[in-house]
């Protein structure tokens, strides 16, 4: 049963490129927490310093920054967190609202493990595998599930002249590519790649965010989300669609963040019930297949003319804004945020209650 008055840490930033959506996401999500909860905001700024927040008395549309020296937050082996002064700061249960590296990639969730404290979403193993898009899709594929034709690329190993490689991966995975980082998040260094000389571009641009490069298949078709929740029985909730407009040929950074026109979301996607079990069944055992919990969104191409079903990736700690598809498709199955919230503290508690039983 759910604590009635609950001291939750909202843990938000961080060093990644992410770090505005962290904290759009997390001011979503204070306003949404129920007010009986006891809220601790805690930031992560650009440099990875951990600092204690005031709680605004109006919830603004994003969280902001603040680093005081004499807020500093320090995290303890075994001991939880503590401010610099030596003051400890009770919590029941840190919300590790992070997107992409350093957050929900496992490095936080380790250090949360070390320090003994509960938190919702996925554990450290199953945090670093959905973060890097090579790993999640040889998982996915030894355990059946469709995934994307791809081939990856290490930085440091590429010799051959690059004309050799663009007739190599055009010839092995078709006209149309995707260059993509293994590790990145909200599309960050993304391409899509139609002619053989823009590839070396795209590379380099890929680069920027990670040395190991998927270069994919682009399937043309829908793109489909679908959101799960859970922990020992997850649960996936009615799917929506993303239709990227205007000039964006993809849902790219810019369409998701910057272009308020950038993509029309759909919720529910307009798919018939046999599509619309099949995207739940299939979202589930990805997310199992990773060890996921507590929350994730799965991603998915619908492919145009033959209704293939191919998984393209998972977010652990997805987008939980104002205009996410995340809390948009709970709501669609039935669940409002707020209820959600409290059933992943709810989740968060008793996993880490079951962890610490094999100590």
């Amino acid at each position: 049963m759910i604590l009635f008055m609950a001291k939750i840490a909202l843990l938000y930033g961080g060093r990644s490129g992410e770090h505005e959506v962290s904290c759009s996401s997390a001011a979503s999500v204070l306003r949404n927490l129920k007010p009986s909860h006891e809220k601790l905001l805690i930031a992560i700024d650009r440099s990875g310093g951990w600092y204690y927040q005031d709680e605004a008395s109006q919830i603004p549309r994003t969280l902001k920054v603040k680093a005081d020296a004499a807020r500093r937050v320090l995290i303890e082996p075994g001991n939880g967190l503590t401010l610099l002064t030596g003051q400890k700061l009770h919590v029941d249960v840190v919300i590790p609202i992070l997107h992409g590296r350093f957050g929900e990639d496992g490095s936080v969730q380790g250090l949360l493990e070390t320090a003994r404290l509960p938190y919702a979403g996925s554990g450290v193993l199953a945090s670093a595998i959905g973060m890097c898009k090579e790993t999640s899709k040889r998982i996915w594929r030894d355990a059946g599930l469709p995934v994307i034709p791809w081939q990856t690329l290490h930085k440091s190993n590429i010799e051959r002249d690059i004309d050799m490689l663009e007739m190599t991966l055009f010839a092995k995975l078709g006209p149309r590519l995707f260059v993509k980082p293994a590790a990145s998040g909200s599309s960050l260094g993304v391409s899509l790649v139609t002619d053989p000389p823009q590839l070396e571009k795209a590379l380099e641009r890929a680069w920027q965010y990670d040395e190991k490069i998927l270069v994919e298949k682009a399937i043309r078709g829908r793109e489909i989300e679908c959101s799960v929740t859970g922990y020992m029985y997850p649960k996936a909730y009615p799917p929506g669609e993303i239709n990227p407009t205007g000039q964006h040929e993809f849902y790219d950074y810019e369409a998701k963040y910057i272009d308020p026109e950038g993509a029309k979301l759909m919720v529910p996607a307009e798919l018939d019930a046999d599509a619309i079990k099949k995207i739940k069944e299939t979202a589930i055992l990805a997310f199992r297949a990773i060890g996921g919990g507590g929350l994730a969104r799965v991603d998915f191409l619908l492919e145009e003319g033959s209704s293939s079903l191919y998984l393209n990736e998972i977010n652990t700690m997805p987008g939980l804004t104002s205009i996410s598809l995340f809390p948009r498709m709970l709501e669609q199955g039935g669940v409002n945020f707020t209820s959600a919230l409290d059933r992943l503290i709810e989740g968060a508690l008793g996993e880490h209650e079951r962890k610490e039983k094999f100590l």
